[in-house]
């Protein structure tokens, strides 16, 4: 039989119910404005009855509070983690490109276009008055002018290189710095959960932690049960483990001894496991930032740029990009502008100074073969290559190019004619000069088209970075929007659980006053 004053209790039960979920409330209320908080909920199930040998069997014993869970839903967790690797990949491709793009812009800015149309206008003046000293210099100026652009273009390529490598030493950084603490969390988590209750507000910074590293490079999270109310909370990237349980692996950056591309700034980083084993940066599968980055750093259409062994004319050695496949990205990222433009300097050069000494390339054989003489207007001296190189036993490149010294020193030794006999009207080598403007000697292009397709290639893959950051930042909003639906802590729904939750404590406290008038009149006033 039920003791008398089992009222009481189950009054009691309700009370501790009521106001254990009143500071639920209360505690969801204060992290309205929280990130990364989850909703709780002080989850309730009726106490165990007792057998009172009566007719009706058992009594109820009121109310027990099992738990305070978490209203999370796993499945958004790993949408939204996805799609952040994705969004973290096309927000560094967009910023990037958007660097390239502006210093490539041919419509805004007076770039390689314009200086390429400049020394044709000046070839073209000299085809008109070739003795004219003022429009031989003219024509030196420009070729110098056009060097050097190419020289800061080169070098502005090689900065967002650089740049995109200090990020990715960064992203290693951040990658080891939250593994640690992810690592650190489960210690913690597990320690309060092992002597029951639920770490909740642990669980919500550990969740956030992940959710910026999903953004980081892409990843993997499950979580195992060991019994006791003990996990396995494991996080791999990229299909490597990362984090499993209290331990953590770290990655760290070392620098290449060697350069991959022939243009790339010195001292790029490779990653790898700090225990040795291979993280392979060129996987299909990564993403996040980090994959972002090394596509900007390391892209060169699947190419890699080296020297090729053959010399030109000026007896510089030769670049050329050949397959590697499975070994490099397919992104087109700096690597594939530079050697785009280090060809494109290479011909041009090439065949301005074959022209200017009077050579031609014989493909057979691989030689430059002299096909006639060229000389200064006054017929005195052969003609000398026009451009030249930087720094002697380096390859002709767009870093690389210059206008050959002797004539900046002496604008009257550019070659201007092919017989030494003929007079000052002779301009047959300007003129044989200004048909190169619509040679075809690109890849069965004109200079102008190869000079526009590369720009067509950087404003595709611009603004497919554009339009792919911006819808999954789109995706991104709206899982968000899904997961707070869940999770997020809603201002009316909060209202009504503190009204209703108010009432229950009410009439829980209604019930101990009627319970204590009656226990008043049965043990103060029976026999009265």
């Amino acid at each position: 039989m039920a003791s008398t004053f089992f009222g009481l209790t189950i009054a009691y039960s309700g009370l501790q119910a009521a106001n254990t979920s009143l500071n639920v409330a209360g505690h969801n209320i204060s992290n309205i404005n929280t990130d990364g908080y989850t909703k709780q909920e002080a989850e309730k199930t009726a106490a165990d009855a007792i057998r009172t040998y009566n007719t009706y069997g058992t009594l109820g014993g009121g109310v027990t509070v099992t738990q305070i869970k978490q209203l999370r839903d796993s499945y958004y967790d790993v949408k939204y983690r996805n799609n952040m690797a994705n969004y973290g990949q096309f927000s560094v491709k967009q910023n990037y490109m958007s660097q390239i793009e502006d210093y490539l812009n041919e419509v805004n800015l007076k770039g390689y276009t314009a200086e390429y149309n400049n020394f044709f206008a000046a070839v073209n003046q000299l085809t008109l008055t070739p003795g004219d000293a003022s429009a031989k210099n003219q024509l030196i100026n420009n070729a110098k002018s056009m060097a050097d652009y190419f020289n800061t273009l080169n070098n502005n390529l090689r900065n967002v290189q650089a740049d995109a490598n200090n990020e990715i030493k960064d992203a290693v950084q951040q990658i080891n710095a939250l593994a640690k603490n992810i690592a650190a969390l489960n210690r913690q988590i597990n320690q309060i959960e092992a002597n029951a209750g639920n770490a909740n507000d642990l669980r919500d910074k550990r969740n956030a932690m992940v959710d910026e590293l999903s953004s980081i490079v892409n990843i993997d999270v499950t979580e195992i049960e060991l019994g006791n109310n003990l996990t396995d909370y494991q996080v791999r990237v990229n299909g490597q483990t990362l984090v499993t349980s209290y331990g953590y692996n770290t990655l760290e950056v070392v620098a290449r001894e060697d350069k991959r591309n022939a243009s790339d700034a010195a001292g790029l980083y490779d990653i790898q496991w700090a225990s040795g084993q291979v993280f392979d940066i060129y996987s299909d599968s990564l993403g996040g930032e980090l994959k972002g980055l090394i596509d900007i750093r390391d892209g060169n259409n699947g190419t890699i740029e080296q020297l090729s062994g053959r010399k030109d004319l000026g007896g510089n050695e030769i670049l050329e990009t050949v397959a590697k496949n499975n070994e490099n990205t397919d992104y087109k990222g700096v690597p594939y502008f530079q050697a785009q433009l280090n060809e494109y300097i290479q011909i041009f050069s090439d065949a301005v100074n074959q022209i200017m000494t009077g050579m031609s390339y014989n493909g057979d054989t691989g030689t430059y073969d002299k096909v006639n003489d060229t000389y200064t207007s006054d017929g005195l001296k052969k003609g000398i290559p026009l451009f030249s190189v930087h720094t002697e036993g380096m390859p002709m490149s767009a870093n690389n190019i210059a206008v050959n010294s002797e004539l900046l020193e002496n604008p009257e030794l550019l070659a201007i004619k092919t017989s030494k006999s003929t007079g000052e009207a002779d301009a047959q080598v300007m003129e044989q000069l200004v048909k190169l403007q619509t040679a075809t000697i690109f890849d069965g292009g004109t200079s102008g088209y190869f000079l526009e397709s590369i720009v067509s290639d950087m404003s595709i893959d611009a603004q497919k970075a554009n339009n792919l950051h911006a819808n999954y930042n789109n995706l991104k909003t709206s899982i968000h929007n899904q997961r707070l639906s869940i999770m997020g802590v809603d201002t009316d729904e909060e209202a009504m659980d503190l009204v209703k939750f108010q009432q229950a404590y009410n009439l829980n406290s209604k019930m101990m006053s009627v319970m204590n008038q009656i226990y008043d009149k049965l043990i103060n006033q029976t026999g009265v």
